[in-house]
């Protein structure tokens, strides 16, 4: 007799109730899916987004505000 439950289902989700799901499952992981390909220039706008980092950007200014307020020329 296998301990095996049947499937529940026969859609997207088709496996056994008992089978793991993801990576949850203990040893290593599936990561048989091929690289993605990214061409240059691709890579040096992601590069500029990330470097044009809003948060830094309000950091700066705000930096800038308080050390114009301290030398009392705003």
């Amino acid at each position: 007799m296998s301990t095996r439950k049947s499937k529940i289902s026969t859609g997207a989700n088709d496996r056994p109730v008992d089978e793991s799901i993801a990576q949850t499952a203990p040893g290593l992981p599936d990561d048989s899916s091929r690289t993605p390909d990214v061409d240059d220039a691709h890579v040096e706008r992601v590069r500029k987004q990330l470097a044009d980092d809003p948060r830094a950007r309000l950091k700066k200014e705000v930096e800038e505000e308080i050390k114009a307020s301290e030398r009392g020329s705003e």
